[in-house]
């Protein structure tokens, strides 16, 4: 009965969220359903074991999201996303336009830009493609997904949020599990490509065209100052290299990487020191948000863990370890709480605490726990209550019904398999 009072809890979250609740209450009100139910004291629960979840997560990750917030502002304020984006298109050409939105997109992402910053850069140069191209504009949507969401989030290197959360609790490092990451990634990579170039013949050969919406206009901004292709990748190679290469705490590496797009996007940056501070500002204001958010599915995650039923979960868990296998346990458990709560980087910070409490004691190596921990939490997280899927959704001028078959084949049946191949590689690999 106690996992089941959990469960609602996670449902109640997740329906409110979609009702359009922000995450901040949606959590606190899931949290104090599962305090009441349990029998635990809720104003206790509340104040002490929900806001040590909360603040704790914040004291590890507050210069992490909002250093990676501003970056990610830079390279939007300077025109060095644009820059990156259209060098890739007019590589590729007319004839494989999801293509070269799938790799701008990667780029980008994995260049530490953020999800929504790729998407606000990409949308208007992808729409005006697919007007050129005719292709329909619900297929943008799938390919923008496919290209920042899926082998980009999750790969070995990448300075995403979801390969960060989980060192601090296994003690590993973004390039943990490479070899079996790697793999796993470019068969991740392969298949939405494949997947989203088949699709636009499929619409096509159905009579689908292009339809613009009223007043809609794109390359407007052909004519603005941007940097050239080099520059704007350096400050992106430099951070990828002082977290990787060079070994770089996150906050340090992050640190170096806003200095080097300081410097090198000075010219394409507002040049008084009002109007850049206030960009700056705007790009820490979104990290604090993020992480807010995240920290507030991260207390309801200390609420369940203080939970008599939870021990009995984190039996039957540890039972499916021992009986089965410990990879698939671990892979399980982080998919259905991301899927829960509709968030990667959520459903990594409830969860990643549970499986290193349970596993490591187990000698489960830690590397193969981080890297299936990651991509297992992109799984489920894109279902359709996903508050990023939604805001693309909006975005993008489409609905469920339009686009959303694309999002889920590329986001949740491919790395489905992805998981399930890279269980596979770590288990025959030991």
């Amino acid at each position: 009965m106690g996992i089941l009072l959990i469960v609602i809890g996670l449902v109640i979250m997740t329906v409110l969220a979609v009702k359009g609740v922000p995450i901040l209450w949606s959590a606190l009100v899931a949290g104090i359903f599962v305090l009441a139910t349990s029998g635990l004291n809720v104003v206790e629960g509340i104040t002490t074991t929900y806001m040590t979840g909360f603040s704790g997560y914040i004291m590890n990750y507050f210069l992490m999201f909002v250093l990676g917030a501003v970056f990610g502002k830079l390279c939007e304020v300077s025109g060095a996303s644009d820059s990156i984006a259209k060098a890739v298109v007019s590589k590729l050409g007319e004839k494989y336009v999801v293509l070269a939105i799938i790799v701008a997109a990667a780029i980008l992402a994995f260049g530490g830009v953020s999800l929504f910053v790729a998407l606000f850069t990409l949308y208007p140069l992808g729409m005006s493609l697919f007007k050129q191209a005719d292709i329909p504009r619900r297929l943008f949507p799938g390919t923008y997904i496919a290209g920042a969401a899926t082998f980009a989030m999750t790969a070995p290197f990448t300075p995403s949020t979801q390969n960060i959360v989980p060192m601090a609790y296994l003690g590993t490092t973004l390039s943990s599990g490479m070899v079996p990451g790697i793999i796993g990634s470019v068969f991740c990579a392969v298949v939405v490509c494949i997947y989203m170039q088949w699709r636009v013949g499929k619409v096509k050969a159905n009579g689908e065209h292009f339809v613009p919406l009223a007043g809609e206009e794109f390359g407007s901004d052909d004519g603005k100052d941007i940097p050239n292709l080099i520059i704007a990748l350096v400050p992106m190679i430099i951070l990828i290299l002082a977290l990787n290469a060079f070994g770089l705490s996150v906050v340090v590496g992050l640190f170096v990487g806003v200095i080097a797009a300081v410097i090198l996007y000075w010219k394409w940056l507002p040049h008084t020191m009002a109007a850049f501070w206030k960009d700056f500002s705007a790009g820490a204001q979104n990290g604090i948000m993020s992480i807010a958010n995240t920290a507030a599915v991260v207390g309801f995650g200390s609420i369940v863990t203080a939970t008599p039923a939870f021990a009995t979960l984190a039996g039957i868990v540890e039972n499916f370890a021992q009986n089965g296998n410990a990879y698939a346990a671990a892979a399980v458990s982080v998919a259905a709480i991301a899927g829960i709560s509709g968030s990667a980087s959520g459903g990594l910070g409830i969860a990643v605490p549970i499986v290193a409490d349970i596993f490591l004691p187990m000698g489960i190596n830690a590397e193969a726990l981080h890297r299936i921990a990651v991509i297992s939490s992109s799984a489920l997280d894109s279902l359709p209550h996903n508050g990023f899927v939604n805001t693309c959704l909006q975005y993008t001028h489409t609905n469920h019904k339009e686009a959303y078959l694309d999002i889920f084949v590329v986001s949740v049946v491919v790395t489905i398999v992805e998981t399930v191949l890279v269980i596979a590689l770590f288990s025959v690999m030991g």
